[in-house]
């Protein structure tokens, strides 16, 4: 999996499972103890689809992962282990590290968060965008380095 849009289309299902793993794990919590035989098949039907959305997240998550390793020897575009620095419309810039380690001493995001997924495969001068508590975000892909520790 090379291609821009296979790697979106996979974000993408992503998402939705996300979301289906949410509405499965709500009706859990909703759900009090099945009376009859009908609704404890309904319950065993919702307890598989989780177990099946697990799977696929854990397949697609893989898959993401094994193809920003494939792009660290990419130049200028952004994988995990990067460091990133952004320019906002207000003005402002920003340097940061996709990693799935968080670092006190450096500002860091996972490739698995909005602003993660944006990045994964840009390259310098793109415009990305996210979703985030205050609204939709954006900004521009100023620079790319490699992690020199080179990030697995």
């Amino acid at each position: 999996m090379t291609s821009h849009d296979e790697r979106h289309a996979l974000l993408d299902e992503l998402d939705l499972l996300r979301a289906r793993r949410a509405e499965l794990e709500a009706t859990f919590a909703a759900d009090d103890h099945p009376h009859d035989m009908g609704e404890q098949s309904e319950a065993t039907q919702r307890r598989d689809e989780l177990t099946w959305v697990d799977g696929r997240i854990r397949d697609i998550t893989y898959l993401l992962d094994a193809a920003a390793r494939a792009g660290n020897g990419l130049p200028g575009r952004v994988c995990v282990g990067s460091v990133v620095a952004l320019r906002y419309p207000d003005g402002r810039s920003e340097r940061l590290k996709v990693t799935r380690v968080p670092d006190d001493d450096f500002p860091t995001v996972t490739p698995e968060s909005p602003l993660g997924r944006a990045l994964l495969g840009a390259g310098v001068g793109d415009e990305i965008e996210w979703a985030a508590p205050e609204g939709r975000l954006r900004a521009r892909v100023e620079s790319v380095d490699s992690d020199v520790g080179g990030e697995r």
